[in-house]
């Protein structure tokens, strides 16, 4: 029996030990890869915009990394800092012989919005602008695709590929007919004309309000990439919206003759067009290509003097505690809490990519931002949405920035309470409470909540709104009774945003970080990411079981994904300053 048992225990540990050894050995080979080589004359700079652009920098796990590197793709996300410093440091780059376009824009989560999508697209301008050519070849094109690539010099559709312009739209599932045959009640407490928040939960169809403030908003965004890709291609905005309306889809052939796309051709057309950039030799491999991301890896990393400029990014959903996946209220606070005692942090860009979410937890951040903005500038860049909990955490920043199609404001506030009384029973089950009290059990699943604690809950939402008010026109130097006229819950373009006082100015990351170090009167400076993921070699033995994480695979199906909002509402008293559903424009 001991015989078999050491044999047993020396088997396990010498597997260990080989995964251990392997795992080190992989990570070597991968981070082998990632030093830099010289950059030779005649290197071609390539973006895939398939591979979806998120604000900070992607986390890099064991198990997609070593699958990316054996399948011999690009890493599953790329950072907008790190693409848009790229593509504008390539430009001025001698080295840098052209920049080739491939792949279809893709989405995921809150990744490649619009307004990152217009950072990349005017960072692909300043290189078109530099007087090398930018080539793309694509096999078909949507408007997403079109706005980032249309300053393009060379815009190559394939054959048989077809162009959609077909203009915005926005589809919002509703609950109630659901709910009501399941046996599901909702109870709600709101405050705003326009916080429709929980329509899906309420009704089968959308307010009138709703689709006013929508429609408003897709009119916005939608202005925005007729104007940006009609003045890239030199043709009349009504051509666009002509074929918007009347043609929606049209075969390459037609979108050349509109003047949409410069070239109809196969790839290896614009291949042989891609040797020649680099000095390859036709019909073989084009040689001297770097990806956006391997490109930047060879940029030296300006370390200053030792002043530095901090970024940190509120990406996803507002939550209480330390997530770091999502904007965790506690885990966004000890950030900027950390950036304000550090002396040798002079300025800090919050860089928000929110919808919101909690509201205790969006007002822990916000505390943060009045502390922080005391002591050094602080300057926001709102990102593809920073509405509701989003604009709280905004709201006193000394400058905000906004592309013209951020989605933003949403300043309201809503309670959501969900009961199963009547499904439970239905089955045959049935819960009874013993309390002390009369309101004990107030936030029970198995009861509704009565007409004298709802008129509780409503005046804390009321109240919670007015601070929201409050905090707003303090923050913007606004007054109360104006800021609530554009509140409401209701959601903004940037564009109208900037009308509205809401923001500040019109631009992105790049520019917010620049106003931060000109308020710090900055000169020589790192910028510093507070959320920089750990090394390659760190993810690996975390793979390895140094830390267990459970990821769900990409969902498609959108009911799915409105129920993830219902369960991400995780708030212990329920109220909420979030903006209205997720908006998947396309």
């Amino acid at each position: 029996m001991k015989s078999f048992l050491k044999t047993v225990f020396a088997s396990f540990t010498g597997g260990l030990l080989v995964l251990v050894v392997l795992g080190v050995l992989v990570g070597l080979a991968l981070t082998a890869q990632d030093i830099s080589q010289p950059l030779e004359d005649k290197t071609l700079l390539t973006l895939d915009l398939g591979v979806p652009i998120v604000d900070r920098q992607p986390q890099q796990h064991f198990a997609a990394v070593l699958n990316d590197a054996l399948l011999d793709q690009e890493n599953g996300r790329q950072s907008l800092r790190t693409v848009v410093s790229a593509i504008r440091e390539a430009a001025k780059d001698d080295k840098i012989s052209g920049l080739y376009i491939k792949g279809n824009v893709v989405r995921d989560g809150y990744a490649s919005g619009w307004a990152a999508l217009k950072e990349v697209r005017e960072a692909i301008v300043a290189f078109e602008s530099s007087g090398k050519p930018v080539i793309t070849w694509q096999e078909g094109l949507d408007e997403a695709t079109l706005y980032v690539v249309s300053p393009a010099r060379h815009l190559v559709l394939n054959p048989l590929g077809l162009l959609e312009f077909n203009g915005f739209a926005s589809e919002i599932m509703y609950f109630r007919n659901a709910f009501d045959k399941y046996g599901i009640d909702v109870q709600v407490s709101r405050v705003g004309k326009y916080k429709s928040a929980v329509e899906p939960f309420l009704q089968d169809h959308m307010s009138d309000e709703s689709r006013e403030q929508l429609n408003t908003l897709l009119n916005d965004l939608f202005a925005e990439v007729v104007a940006s890709v009609a003045d890239s291609r030199n043709i009349s905005p009504s051509v666009l919206r002509d074929l918007a309306e009347q043609n929606a889809i049209i075969e390459a052939e037609q979108a050349l003759e509109k003047g949409v796309v410069t070239a109809v051709a196969y790839y290896d057309e614009v291949r042989d067009q891609l040797s020649e950039l680099t000095g390859s030799e036709t019909g073989k491999d084009i040689e001297r290509q770097k990806t956006v991301s391997q490109y930047f890896a060879t940029l030296p990393q300006n370390e200053g003097s030792g002043d530095k400029l901090v970024v940190i990014y509120a990406e996803g959903e507002i939550i209480s505690g330390n997530d770091k996946d999502q904007v965790g209220g506690d885990y966004i606070a000890s950030l900027l809490r950390k950036a304000r005692n550090d002396d040798e942090v002079k300025a800090v860009v919050l860089r928000v990519n929110s919808p919101g979410g909690s509201a205790s937890a969006s007002d822990i951040i916000q505390r943060e931002t009045i502390l922080l903005a005391k002591q050094k500038p602080l300057v926001i860049s709102m990102g593809t949405v920073a509405a509701s909990g989003g604009y709280w955490i905004s709201a006193y920043g000394d400058e905000i920035y906004a592309e013209p199609n951020t989605i933003t404001g949403s300043i309201g506030v809503f309670g959501l309470f969900l009961n199963i009384q009547k499904l439970i029973n239905e089955i045959g089950l049935n819960v009874d409470v013993a309390r002390t009290a009369p309101a004990a059990d107030v936030f029970s699943l198995y009861r509704p909540k009565t007409e004298q604690e709802m008129a509780v809950i409503q005046k804390f939402i009321d109240n919670i709104y007015s601070r929201f008010l409050e905090k707003v026109a303090e923050g913007r130097k606004l007054d109360k009774t104006e800021v609530h006229k554009i509140a409401q819950g209701r959601v903004w373009s940037g564009k109208q945003a900037l009308k509205l006082g809401l923001v500040d100015k019109l631009g992105g990351l790049g520019d917010a970080i620049a106003a931060a170090a000109e308020r710090a009167k900055l000169e020589d400076y790192a910028v510093e990411e507070y959320q920089q993921e750990g090394s390659l070699m760190e993810e690996i033995l975390k793979g390895m079981g140094m830390e267990t994480r459970l990821e769900s695979a990409p969902l498609a199906q959108s009911a799915w994904k409105q129920v993830q909002l219902l369960l991400s509402l995780t708030d212990a008293k329920g109220f909420y300053a979030r903006m209205p559903y997720d908006l998947s424009i396309y």
